[in-house]
């Protein structure tokens, strides 16, 4: 899910520049990629065309009455889903706060929910009402992006709710690992959302990807805002992002998109330069 809505108290930071820096060789064995300032894209020209077809969650409706034992049912799916970390959200029936669970938010695909009951051989309650995220159209990371960089700092878990706070920073790649300079000025290992991806673009730039719709939402490189905060890594995640990157500071950076593709939708939000002091006055007399 992403959510990016206007707020008002950012920071400006300059949102494009001139010049790419070229990949350098690691070793001999591999070649990792930075890339620290970008030309921006023309996002006017890009959201000109026709965007892809929205792509909602799949919803189940209940197709039979409630049992009995509906309560039982309810809290031991909520139990097992939360075992899983995969419970967006949960609604009851009735109003008492003890009543049988009657709807349920999965933070999974149809198809990988359907994959776990075989591999535990449940069956779905038929009397709940199921809500499910939508398919990925992109990988996390590109075959052409893949060899250029050390790690991709990513988590696989799917996106729910989220905080809606507009956040800010700078985010570059470089010898492979990816990193976010925030309002603080401290340069902190960038770790982002399941449905961000990275691809390369037709005139060579790492690119960030809407791994949903598979749009171009930033080039590595740029500025970006995203919603937040959210999506601190477990620590079962940060193993390998350290083994690549080391152990600087970590910041989720959430689902991005890029600060200019962001001005260019929502125009109200640019910030206003102020314009330039006026030039003194010749001397009177």
């Amino acid at each position: 899910m992403r959510i990016l809505l206007p707020c008002l108290a950012m920071l400006v930071c300059a949102c494009s520049a001139e010049t790419a820096d070229v990949s350098s060789d690691r070793d001999e064995a591999a070649s990792f990629s930075t890339q620290i300032t970008v030309p921006t894209p023309d996002y006017g020209t890009m959201l000109a065309n026709p965007p892809p077809p929205s792509r909602g969650g799949i919803q189940v409706e209940p197709s039979a009455p409630a049992p009995a034992n509906a309560k039982a049912i309810g809290d031991e799916w909520i139990s097992r889903l939360t075992a899983r970390n995969a419970v967006d959200g949960y609604g009851l029936s009735g109003k008492s706060a003890d009543g049988p669970v009657s709807m349920i938010d999965v933070l999974m695909t149809k198809r990988q929910f359907d994959a776990w009951l075989d591999e535990n051989g449940w069956t779905m309650p038929l009397h709940i009402s199921w809500t499910f995220r939508p398919e990925m159209v992109r990988s996390a990371v590109s075959p052409a992006a893949a060899p250029r960089i050390r790690h991709w700092p990513a988590t696989t878990r799917l996106t729910g709710l989220q905080h809606q706070a507009l956040l800010m920073g700078r985010l570059v790649v470089r010898d492979g690992c990816f990193f976010v300079t925030t309002g603080t000025g401290e340069e902190k290992l960038a770790w982002f959302l399941a449905e961000t991806g990275l691809d390369v673009d037709s005139a060579g730039y790492l690119i960030l990807v809407d791994r949903l719709t598979g749009e171009t939402t930033a080039r590595v490189g740029e500025d970006i805002v995203w919603a937040g905060p959210n999506g601190q890594p477990m620590e079962s995640e940060l193993g390998p992002l350290r083994k690549a990157c080391g152990n600087a500071p970590v910041a989720e950076v959430g689902n991005p998109e890029a600060a200019e593709r962001f001005y260019t939708v929502y125009p109200h939000t640019r910030p206003v330069s102020a314009p330039p002091p006026a030039p003194p006055q010749p001397p009177m007399g």
